[in-house]
């Protein structure tokens, strides 16, 4: 009889596992007791919890602490998840497990949505279902994303003072703009859906379809001045402009009338006098727009006052820096230099056996001192010129027209230990730091995105706290060896090498040193799990992207601010 009840048992769950396979859902019930009956195989696909934990009769309290262990936390939103007691998250879900029904999307992980639903039973049992709903609610936010965005470029479109108008391919009107409309009387409605012959008398509506259909297929823009006669009959003086834009399939032409009646004068035969400007317009020197990252780069390369002819050298330029090698490279090639770079110790060596097997002899390397395995390189028997590429400018191009001259220093008398932040040396050396030392600045940012630097650059400039900026771990540590600032911003992901592991090496260091940097994680990732991890490897704290004023300032002043009060006291 057992033994019959058994194998029913095993067909009915797997009926039921078999059923979950195909509505795609994961389901557990529980009995009136918090009980758990049974558990589809699916919710483990949802859930990343033990299997022992999802066998019939562990407590709903049980499953839910290993829900809540696990770092999954439904039903909170996710500023508050980090600060969520555990027994209080529980008992919410507890409370709302008893209820009749309940619905509700949640986000589990970086960018998974999950369909929670929730029926108790007349007799008291739970029955729940999770189904991944992702890729409906990434549709849905895109749709609604297309919405603001239509809605968006309707209200653009109407705020514009010119005219402006989009044909489709069949050059039917698909969109105009309130200023449009107001030049011809017309409402929007009664101009959409129809062709320039409904609105134009023959002769301007030959001669403009003629221009569209050209513009059309050829991709040409067309540029006209032209005298337009509004409805009230007073004239509006025009520069009209017509562009191809869209896909092969679905191309349009976008119509934009620049009115210009304020500040030209119009011969009577505009086909033969065009316009000219009228003699009082004065026009007022203004600024560009500029990327800010790009213009202080431009203003440190044009800081350098070299005389040299590089006309003709052969120059190599070895740096760890993406950023400092392509900056090198343009401004050396524009003095006539043929110059390329290197971005470690093995594709020097590389390149160097290659130039040696082809005949090719450089004149010298521009070495970057923050390359690991400089020594080598300086060592290797080719002309050296070095500089130090966290100050990429001025100093670079002094050391390209004075060379420095690599040569033994004197042993220092042991008694008195050598300085270890001059500006020419990388201490490689970790005894040869001293615990109390600290460079020339303050804060030490890890970070690989352009922009984010500037914001971190903005930030720390305002706050008046001196910085500097590695664009990956391995150059990270290379400034943290040199110059011991006093705090790291560490970003998490970065080439080369990431934050977690410049971290370990950094810790290590310290170890024999006996000295500690605070250093806190910054990265766009907002799980506890990522966050156990950062503080697995050492790090002090975590901070998540975007990154605001009001956040550095509260980690400079736990970090930075106290330490000093403390070692001033």
């Amino acid at each position: 009889m057992s033994g019959g009840a058994s194998n029913d048992a095993d067909i009915q769950i797997g009926m039921f596992d078999a059923a979950c396979d195909l509505l795609g859902v994961g389901a557990y019930i529980y009995d009136k007791n918090d009980c758990l009956v049974v558990a589809s195989r699916q919710v483990a696909q949802f859930l990343p919890i033990s299997p022992e934990v999802l066998t019939p009769g562990t407590r709903l309290r049980d499953v839910l602490g290993a829900i809540f262990d696990a770092g999954i936390r439904y039903g909170v939103p996710a500023h508050q998840r980090r600060s969520i007691n555990r027994e209080e998250w529980i008992a919410e879900r507890i409370l709302i497990h008893w209820r009749e029904q309940h619905d509700s999307v949640e986000c589990l992980g970086k960018d998974r949505w999950v369909h929670f639903r929730k029926r108790r039973l007349p007799n008291g049992y739970s029955i729940s279902t999770l189904m991944d709903v992702s890729d409906q609610t990434r549709q849905e936010a895109k749709w609604r994303a297309d919405l603001k965005r239509v809605a968006l470029t309707e209200v653009v479109l109407d705020t514009l003072p010119h005219p402006l108008i989009i044909k489709d391919r069949n050059l039917v009107y698909a969109a105009v703009n309130k200023a449009f409309c107001d030049v011809y009387g017309m409402e929007s409605k009664a101009i959409l859906g129809r062709t320039v012959w409904d609105i134009a008398d023959a002769a301007n509506a030959a001669r403009l379809e003629e221009i569209d259909r050209r513009v059309l297929e050829t991709g040409v823009p067309s540029r006209i001045e032209e005298r337009l006669v509004r409805v009230d009959g007073s004239h509006l003086y025009a520069v009209t402009r017509k562009y191809r834009i869209g896909a092969p399939d679905n191309y349009m032409v976008v119509t934009m009338i620049d009115d210009v009646t304020e500040i030209v004068e119009a011969a009577e035969n505009i086909a033969a006098g065009g316009f000219s400007l009228r003699p009082s317009i004065q026009f007022v020197k203004a600024e560009n727009c500029f990327d800010p990252v790009r213009d202080a780069e431009r203003r440190l390369l044009q800081q350098w006052q070299a005389d040299e002819d590089f006309a003709g050298r052969r120059l190599l330029v070895a740096t760890p820096s993406e950023r400092t090698g392509e900056l090198l490279v343009d401004a050396l090639r524009g003095r006539g230099a043929d110059c390329c770079a290197v971005r470690s110790r093995v594709e020097f060596e590389a390149f160097v056996a290659m130039a040696k097997s082809c005949g090719v002899a450089l004149d010298f390397v521009v070495l970057d001192d923050t390359m690991e395995g400089y020594e080598a390189i300086a060592a290797a028997g080719l002309p050296v010129r070095m500089f130090t590429s966290d100050r990429v400018g001025a100093e670079v191009f002094r050391a390209l027209v004075d060379p420095v001259e690599l040569v033994a220093e004197p042993q220092p008398d042991a008694a008195v230990p050598p300085p270890p932040f001059d500006d020419w040396h990388i201490t490689t050396d970790i005894d040869a730091v001293a615990a109390a030392d600290h460079g020339d600045f303050e804060v030490l940012v890890a970070e690989d995105n352009q922009i984010n630097q500037f914001v971190f650059s903005q930030i720390l400039e305002g706050m008046g706290v001196s910085h500097r900026i590695a664009e990956n771990g391995e150059e990270a540590v290379a400034l943290w060896r040199k110059h011991q600032p006093r705090l790291v911003l560490m970003d998490i992901a970065m080439p080369i090498k990431n934050g977690l592991e410049a971290t370990v090496e950094i810790r290590a260091a310290e170890a024999e040193l006996g000295t500690r940097t605070p250093i806190v994680a910054v990265t766009a990732q907002a799980l506890n799990v990522d966050r156990q991890n950062c503080l697995d490897v050492g790090m002090d704290d975590y901070i998540t992207k975007p990154v605001s004023p009001d956040m550095i300032e509260s980690i400079y002043a736990r970090f930075v601010s106290r330490s000093r009060d403390r070692s001033v006291a």
